[in-house]
């Protein structure tokens, strides 16, 4: 807390000062009443209220000399200012997703994770959601609040979208997002993230014709493939609720993820454990550098309530027993 006229802080002390010297005059001066004793001896709530009531003004003048004084609350705050890169990410959440290969964990919730950490390492990138399925579906828009971003990563869960792999449609949803913001298209600028597991089998855009509007718009994609190179365990529940599991070989289009990410300058990863996946998006933190810049300011409030507040209670209080109580001569 700082003063703005810290000076008048010095009156406060005289202030004290005379009243103490008043209060202690008057008490010498009763002292040669001869009925003093007797009314000592019997105080009363009255009277107790009477040598109450004569300190609220002055506590009410003490709290309004700080208030004159200017108290001011200086806050520092810290914000963090964008990079110029703007990040999608798109992730399958298609029953495939589900495969168990990645233990302890499914697919899907090793990808969370993993998106997770990729997230907290990028502070001052615009980085926005897109899931797909048989559909592709926004949860999170560029934004650099990444506390809602992260809040959307962990809601994330099988169903919300049709089964099915739209690759297509997922990417046209992520350049639509990534073109439709107000940054200036510069190469290296905008990144889709791809995520999946699966082959296109549905959606109302074939790839190919996602990707050449994805290239024409300069938007670089990192394709990840995600799955074991040999049979998978999936996960199936029989009519009693028992876990059992199938398996089968992951249908990763990898011809179609290093095209994609060849013709628009990007690179194609396979990550077929939890640690591949990690040191993947590590090498992209390093392949697609952004630096942290944040703008540093103070707020400075001026605070009245904490003074003026208590000083009208005070005031109004001695009003109360002057008026109602006590009267005081």
């Amino acid at each position: 807390m700082s003063l703005l006229h810290p000076w008048i802080l010095a009156v406060i002390p005289i202030y004290i000062a005379l009243e103490l010297w008043m209060f202690f005059r008057m008490k010498s001066r009763s002292m040669d009443v001869p009925a003093a004793g007797y009314l000592k001896a019997r105080q009363t709530w009255r009277t107790r209220a009477i040598r109450f009531s004569r300190f609220l003004p002055a506590a009410a003048i003490v709290l309004l000399l700080f208030l004159l004084a200017g108290p001011r609350f200086e806050e520092e705050r810290k914000e963090t200012l964008p990079s110029g890169i703007d990040i999608l990410l798109a992730l399958d959440v298609s029953g495939s997703m589900a495969a168990e290969d990645f233990q302890p964990q499914n697919r899907l919730e090793v990808a969370k994770d993993v998106l997770k950490d990729f997230v907290r390492g990028r502070p001052s990138d615009r980085i926005g959601l897109v899931v797909f399925g048989g559909k592709s579906l926004t949860r999170v828009p560029l934004t650099l609040q990444h506390s809602q971003l992260l809040d959307a990563i962990d809601k994330i869960q099988f169903g919300i979208v049709p089964e099915g792999t739209a690759i297509g449609s997922a990417i046209m949803s992520s350049v639509n997002r990534l073109s439709g913001h107000e940054l200036a298209a510069r190469s290296g600028d905008r990144i889709l993230l791809l995520i999946t597991d699966g082959r296109n089998n549905t959606g109302e855009v074939h790839p190919i014709d996602a990707l050449e509007i994805a290239a024409g718009q300069k938007i670089k994609i990192y394709t990840i493939g995600v799955g074991s190179l040999g049979k998978a365990p999936f996960p199936y529940y029989g009519a009693d609720g028992k876990k059992t599991y199938r398996y089968e070989i992951a249908d990763l289009d990898e011809p179609l993820m290093r095209k994609i990410a060849e013709r628009t300058g990007g690179q194609y990863f396979r990550a077929t454990d939890p640690k591949s996946l990690s040191m993947l998006f590590e090498n992209m933190n390093r392949l697609e550098k952004s630096e942290t810049q944040s703008l540093e300011y103070r707020v400075i409030r001026n605070r009245v309530r904490p003074f003026l507040l208590p000083a009208v209670i005070l005031i109004l209080g001695y009003l109360f027993l002057t008026l109602y109580v006590v009267r005081i001569p």
